[in-house]
C-alpha cells in the first residue's frame, strides 16, 4: 500500500516528507533484490514474480494495478475481520 502512495489514507497527521520516503522505501523494498523479500513472499504464499511484475506495474502508474492492489487489500481486510470472530472463510 505504501508504495502505491496510500500511507496519507493510513497515518494522515504524518507530514509530506515522511510519506514520501516511506513511498521511496517500500518501492525500493519490492523493485530491488534484498534479503528477506524471497521469505516474506513465501510465508505470505505469493510468487515473488508476481509480486515484483504488480509492483513494477503501480511504480509506472498503471491505473489498472492500484485499482487491483485496492481490491486486494479490502478482501485482505475482510478476512481478517471474519478471523477475528473466530470465523474461517
Amino acid at each position: 500500500m505504501d508504495s502505491a502512495g496510500h500511507s496519507k489514507s493510513i497515518n494522515p497527521s504524518w507530514p509530506d516528507w515522511k510519506h514520501k520516503r516511506v513511498k521511496k522505501e517500500a518501492r525500493d523494498w519490492l523493485l530491488h533484490d534484498n534479503e528477506d523479500f524471497p521469505a516474506i513472499c513465501t510465508y505470505a504464499t505469493v510468487p515473488e514474480v508476481t509480486v515484483r511484475k504488480l509492483a513494477k506495474k503501480i511504480a509506472r502508474g498503471d491505473a489498472n494495478a492500484k485499482k487491483l492492489l485496492i481490491e486486494w487489500r479490502d478482501i485482505f481486510s475482510k478476512q481478517i475481520k471474519e478471523s477475528r470472530n473466530g470465523m474461517e472463510i
